[in-house]
């Protein structure tokens, strides 16, 4: 259980400025984004159709692709709580199997009278991350695609207020799709787990244990258009110990995707469908790490 003391004072004022204030950090985030990849070279890469949910496939050999995504995660308890999460983040096709990336996490919080979490209205640097991935089978030619990605990366600020933190991760995933009706249906499955060290401050716990697994259907109902739905669901134990629970969620909805050669861009939704928290009763939601809803854009250039 995460291990804060909301700062006590009079109430803030402004919260509607401030919360515009909030969405415009967010357009101007995702605008700087595409304005750093705007001098992309045209080229063919794989797209990402949903919000978490990740396919098997990987970059061709020497190709390369930049992704600005922009979270909001919203709905707490109590109070108004907008978290902004800005992504930037450079993938490489080393061969035609074999693919990395690295990237740039920062968040922005608008925080007023959420328990537990300190009001507050301001930018937080989150830290680096990298991943590989690697494919053994491809859902273009096999009966089905698996691919195996590992993450890691250092985190300087926790994503829930930007609490001080010296957070190193590493996140094994296994990733399959299967394709259908000439590759105009794609569904992925993806499984892991998350190993964090060094949480505190931020959290009570020095270390951490998540498990968490995503499945995605999409369906191009036009030329360059898919339409689709995912669910995620994830489960944390402080200590990597499974007697020491802490929550578990499940976040489902709706994402649109449109892609052309050069570049490609995805709108999702997720509602938290269910969710149970240590000490949170039995509201059937979870809310001192998760909120109700997340919204992302995703946006990716070829070059």
């Amino acid at each position: 259980m995460r291990g804060r003391v909301r700062a006590m004072g009079r109430p803030r004022a402004g919260g509607a400025r401030r919360r515009g204030l909030a969405w415009l950090a967010c357009v101007l985030g995702l605008g700087a984004g595409l304005w750093g990849l705007a001098g992309a070279q045209e080229a063919r890469a794989d797209e990402q159709l949903w919000a978490f949910a990740r396919g098997a496939e990987t970059l061709p050999k020497g190709k390369a692709e930049a992704y600005q995504f922009v979270t909001l995660r919203t709905g707490k308890n109590d109070g108004d709580y907008y978290g902004f999460d800005f992504d930037t983040e450079l993938e490489y096709g080393f061969t035609d199997e074999i693919q990395a990336s690295v990237s740039l996490v920062n968040h922005y919080f608008d925080v007023d009278g959420v328990e537990d979490l300190r009001d507050s209205a301001r930018y937080r640097f989150g830290g680096v991350e990298g991943s590989v991935k690697g494919r053994l089978l491809s859902p273009f030619i096999d009966p089905i695609g698996l691919a195996i990605r590992a993450e890691g990366g250092y985190l300087a600020k926790d994503d829930v207020g930007g609490f001080r933190q010296q957070e190193w991760f590493f996140a094994p995933e296994i990733d399959l799709q299967k394709n259908f009706r000439d590759d105009t249906v794609s569904w992925v499955l993806n499984g892991g787990a998350e190993f964090a060290w060094g949480k505190q401050p931020a959290e009570e716990y020095p270390r951490e244990l998540s498990l968490q697994a995503a499945t995605g259907l999409a369906w191009r109902f036009a030329p360059n258009w898919f339409v689709g739905a995912e669910a995620r669901v994830r489960a944390e134990y402080p200590l990597m110990d499974f007697d020491h629970f802490e929550h578990v969620v499940l976040y489902t909805g709706p994402s649109l995707h449109y892609g052309t050669q050069r570049w490609w861009v995805t709108a999702s939704w997720l509602y938290q469908a269910w969710g149970r928290g240590i000490g949170e009763g039995n509201q059937q939601q979870t809310f001192a790490e998760e909120t109700e809803q997340i919204a992302r854009v995703k946006v990716g250039i070829n070059f």
